[in-house]
């Protein structure tokens, strides 16, 4: 009854400082949307206007406010020129609250949004751009979906994009996993978790593939958890000529400083042992260090389910 008797103009003012109080956010959403179009343009000063403080959950709420208000054009407007803060605390709001507008945005899949999110992406990867680009399932995302990969913050959405186009990703993936960037003869972190993740992807919608045409040499790869990857999907494609050759690749890991990898790789031969028992008996005798203890832990873990 207390909003029915208060003016419209005093409710969108009592709304969107109730926003800035952040307590009362949700409530304030809710009676926002129920002011209909009138609630745009003050929501929109609200959206632009800076904020010092980096705080972002009202703006957001704002847009989620204006969404639902479908207040397109705002919300263009933003994605298309968003604030370029010198501080980085404000500039870390910014960024979220430019991908809750990218996610706001994906409601209206049309060309125009993904040439706008296309943009955006050139711009700077968010992860609700990507996100967003990611829903659209179309191949012209590739080139950031690649990129995103590497990158820790939006590597989940990245992934997302690529397994909505399924097998249509499979030679990109390939070649992702295939393609080391070195910086002074090493390859970068970024890249070696790019390439990982490639890989992964490559072995959930890749299912036909013969590895022999297509993965092979990434068992001897040089970053250990790409040879691990591989050795791994190889095995699992059950083709017998690659056992041998492929078990032994995981010997050699054995033999890796890092005690993650060895437990990956023990943890497969434990239960690949079937098809793997032979070679790992007749590998024990020549192995030594840590690959002789790892061989042993397996022999030891497997054999009472497979004597």
């Amino acid at each position: 009854m207390r909003l029915q008797s208060v003016p419209p103009g005093r409710r969108i003012e009592e709304g969107i400082a109730r926003l800035r109080g952040l307590r009362e956010g949700e409530r304030a959403v809710t009676d926002l949307i129920a002011c209909g179009q009138a609630a745009v343009g003050p929501l929109r000063d609200f959206l632009f206007a800076r904020d010092p403080s980096g705080i972002f959950l009202p703006r957001c709420q704002a847009v989620k406010v204006l969404s639902a208000l479908c207040a397109k054009d705002v919300l263009k407007d933003y994605l298309a020129h968003p604030p370029n803060e010198p501080d980085p605390v404000e500039q870390a709001g910014v960024d979220v609250v430019t991908s809750a507008v990218a996610r706001a945005l994906v409601q209206w899949p049309d060309e125009e949004i993904f040439a706008l999110l296309l943009q955006a992406a050139g711009r700077k990867l968010l992860r609700g751009v990507v996100d967003a680009l990611a829903q659209f399932g179309r191949e012209e995302t590739i080139p950031i979906l690649s990129v995103a990969l590497g990158e820790d913050f939006c590597r989940p959405e990245a992934e997302s994009g690529f397994r909505r186009l399924g097998i249509r990703a499979c030679p990109h993936l390939l070649q992702i996993a295939k393609s080391a960037v070195p910086t002074q003869d090493r390859e970068t972190e970024m890249s070696r978790r790019r390439r990982r993740s490639a890989l992964q992807l490559w072995g959930e919608l890749c299912q036909g593939a013969d590895p022999r045409d297509t993965i092979w040499s990434l068992t001897e790869d040089a970053d250990d958890h790409v040879a691990y990857q591989a050795c791994s999907l190889c095995l699992q494609r059950a083709d017998p000529s690659l056992v041998e050759p492929v078990v032994l690749r995981l010997v050699a890991l054995l033999n890796s400083s890092d005690w993650l990898l060895r437990v990956e790789v023990e943890d497969l031969l434990i239960r690949q042992f079937t098809v793997c028992r032979a070679v790992i008996e007749r590998s024990l005798a020549a192995a030594s260090g840590t690959a002789a203890i790892s061989l042993r832990y397996v022999l030891r873990e497997a054999l009472p389910q497979n004597p």
